[in-house]
């Protein structure tokens, strides 16, 4: 039987044992078939009304001066780099600085966010206050403002860094909670009976599902997409190239799709972009305005000013 008509053909009352797929511990879980179809339903709602991100750099002017650049896709790439390095140091969930990075996009789509697009300083500090804002609200133990400050290298103060969050936090209606896509991930995978994919599979799917997102979650292509989408098409390659049950292959992707309310034909580009990015190639339909070596050069000079904490790079505000 097809793995989706298991799920579907279980009564409201049972329940199955699925392996936890978040944690690194091999505990088994009882979850309730319904409540996670409908937890998926409701994030997919969530995306689509109140955490959608535009393509807010394609609004930017044509002609920009040489002298004072706004921000442009390199920008983020190298903070939200930064965001990663401070949280692998202070050991913060990584989807920690997923929901930063989406609460900073969706802030810079907002009529006084886009304005910060126009000044690198100001982008910096509303990079840094994203991070300090959420981890606030996500993590066990927030970040002193001074701390933030600190890490700007004398750019912000911490009242820049507390006037930020508040602008902020209004300009996004307090909504700091976005479905990530390992969320995502991880209930599709809680739907997968252990029959179909053993523990090994489970985990090694796990693990290249998330080394897609990291790659993809670097780049300004894949922040102004639905983490759904991106979640499923991570999810999608990691099965296809892991998995040895020829017949729950075939099934997965509709069934998959079917259960999110996905577009199959919409994720093809996806899966082929998120390909390339993991053989180190450039994916298709970006559009950077530095170029790879320039990129390297931007690396080397953000790791050799940073400290034992990293302090944000100052490229992006000269």
């Amino acid at each position: 039987q097809k793995w989706c008509k298991e799920v579907k053909n279980i009564t409201h009352s049972d329940t199955f044992t699925m392996t936890s797929v978040v944690d690194n511990n091999s505990m088994n879980t009882t979850v309730s078939i319904d409540e996670t179809l409908a937890t998926i339903e409701v994030m997919r709602r969530q995306e689509d009304n109140a955490y959608t991100v535009s393509d807010y750099l394609s609004r930017l002017p044509a002609s920009v001066t040489v002298e004072d650049p706004p921000v442009d896709a390199q920008c983020r790439v190298i903070m939200q780099k930064w965001c990663k390095e401070i949280a692998q140091y202070c050991g913060y969930n990584t989807e920690t600085v997923d929901i930063a990075m989406n609460c900073l996009d969706r802030f810079m789509c907002t009529t006084d966010g886009f304005s910060v697009l126009f000044d690198r300083s100001q982008y910096q500090l509303a990079v840094m206050t994203a991070l300090y804002t959420t981890v606030k609200i996500h993590e066990h133990e927030a970040m002193d403002p001074q701390l933030v400050a600190n890490l700007s290298q004398g750019a912000h103060s911490p009242q820049a860094v507390e006037a930020m969050e508040v602008r902020m936090l209004g300009a996004l209606q307090w909504r700091m909670n976005p479905p990530t896509p390992m969320s995502f991930v991880s209930k599709i995978l809680d739907l997968v009976p252990n029959h179909l994919m053993n523990g090994d599979e489970r985990q090694a799917i796990v693990d290249l599902t998330k080394f897609q997102l990291e790659l993809a979650m670097e780049t300004y292509q894949f922040s102004i997409m639905p983490a759904s989408s991106i979640a499923i098409a991570s999810l999608l390659n990691a099965v296809e190239s892991v998995s040895t049950n020829t017949a729950f292959v075939k099934d997965f992707e509709p069934s998959v799709c079917q259960l999110a309310n996905v577009d199959t034909t919409a994720l093809r580009s996806v899966r082929i972009n998120l390909y390339e990015s993991i053989n180190g190639v450039e994916p298709m339909d970006m559009q950077f305005t530095a170029d790879v070596e320039d990129t390297t050069v931007s690396e080397a000079k953000f790791s050799e000013t940073n400290h034992e904490v990293g302090t944000s790079p100052r490229s992006v505000s000269i």
